[in-house]
């Protein structure tokens, strides 16, 4: 029985007020953000678009963006995946 007290002293109370406001409103944006960049990929490529976005971006072996833009993606994919690899690790 003072196990169970300890435990529900430990548990943090429902989100109330202005702290489920401000959850709400970043899902909200973050939707928003997510379907802006989805709409407009659609709009620019239709259903001819590839897989990998940036697959779009080159043209029987010629890139038609500037390449730091298709070459960016990957560095920080790999940044990312360095740094993800380094705090797991500790």
């Amino acid at each position: 029985m003072i196990a169970l007290s300890l435990v529900q002293a430990t548990l943090a109370p429902p989100v109330k007020g202005k702290m489920l406001k401000s959850l709400c409103v970043c899902f909200v944006v973050v939707l928003f953000s997510f379907f802006t960049v989805a709409i407009s990929g659609y709009w620019a490529f239709g259903n001819q678009a590839e897989g990998l976005i940036f697959s779009s971006f080159v043209d029987n072996n010629k890139p038609l963006a500037p390449k730091w833009l298709i070459y960016m993606p990957n560095i920080c994919t790999i940044a990312q995946l360095t740094a993800n690899g380094v705090v797991s690790n500790y």
